[in-house]
């Protein structure tokens, strides 16, 4: 059962698509805008991919609860986990989605690396990463004491957590067995594996799965209760990239619009621009001169 889509981040786009076109903003201003926009991008596209394989195969089960992009506080603490899903053993499967246009690198030490303009970058670890939204979750679950009960007693969580790569993406794994890597699989493997785990059930699983299932109506009850502590990420980006409202053109109407070549910052008229929004594919949606446009 979906319990919880997607938020939305259009918003978040729009308005980083406005700030680019704001006038005489600095060139690495601009630069820290347009890596912004291609991140958010990004991890929808990688948070898209994943959330297909996870409702195709789970939506219309009884015996699931889908929660995508719960973001959760906890003492201080923030846990975006991208996808969240429970059955009614009370096993947790923390899903963290990653979008890699040319793969991704883990070392024998643990340390992952995305290719890019021929050569590696360093990023951090998402199996840490997942780590910690497990330890700020289960401190959210004590502290909001909403788990579900059995004879008085919290029915305590098993925690599963897997990294999901985009099926499209190369992952180099390393050579040895110093650091395992198998919680980082494909995301449309995710079924396979659970389907793995399941059949490797014996007597003292079974023996705990009695005690611990729940019914589809408790699973829907705590999950709601669960999504009740969501709370939306809300950046105000003309903070984070140091640009004063004062300096954004006001506009009282969209005739009154200014537009701005995005690459030679130069005026340009609402006909030039619309032509450049309708031509997104091309233009990546932003907007340019004439002589810009050439060089697409």
């Amino acid at each position: 059962m979906l319990i919880k889509a997607k938020d939305p981040s259009e918003k978040a786009l729009q308005q980083l698509e406005e700030m680019s076109q704001i006038p005489d903003l600095l060139e690495d201003t601009v630069a820290n805008i347009e890596r912004e926009i291609k991140t958010l991008k990004a991890g929808d596209r990688g948070e898209q991919d994943s959330a297909y394989y996870i409702d195709f195969y789970y939506k219309d089960s009884k015996n699931w609860a889908i929660i995508h992009d719960l973001r959760i506080e906890c003492g201080g603490n923030v846990a975006q986990i991208d996808h969240l899903l429970i059955d009614r053993l009370f096993e947790f499967y923390i899903l963290e989605s990653k979008s890699y246009a040319y793969g991704v690198k883990i070392t024998d030490r643990g340390e992952f690396s995305f290719w890019h303009k021929n050569h590696y970058i360093s990023i951090p670890s998402p199996i840490e990463q997942n780590k910690r939204h497990i330890l700020v979750l289960e401190e959210l679950l004590k502290r909001e004491d909403i788990l579900p009960k059995r004879l008085g007693i919290s029915i305590r969580p098993t925690y599963k957590s897997y990294v999901l790569i985009s099926p499209k993406s190369n992952v180099i794994r390393p050579s040895g067995k110093e650091f395992n890597t198998d919680m980082v699989i494909k995301s449309d493997e995710l079924f396979r594996q659970i389907q793995k785990e399941t059949d490797q059930f014996n007597a003292t699983d079974a023996l705990n799965v009695m005690i611990k299932l729940i019914s589809t109506e408790t699973l829907i009850e705590f999950s709601e209760r669960l999504i009740s502590q969501h709370r939306p990420s809300s950046i105000d980006y003309y903070a984070k990239f140091d640009i004063k409202p004062s300096i954004v053109p006001k506009q009282k109407s969209a005739e009154a619009k200014s537009y701005f070549c995005a690459k030679c910052k130069k005026p340009i008229s609402q006909k030039v621009a619309l032509f450049c929004f309708q031509n997104k594919t091309r233009f990546g949606g932003k907007a340019y001169c004439f002589e810009c446009q050439k060089t697409f």
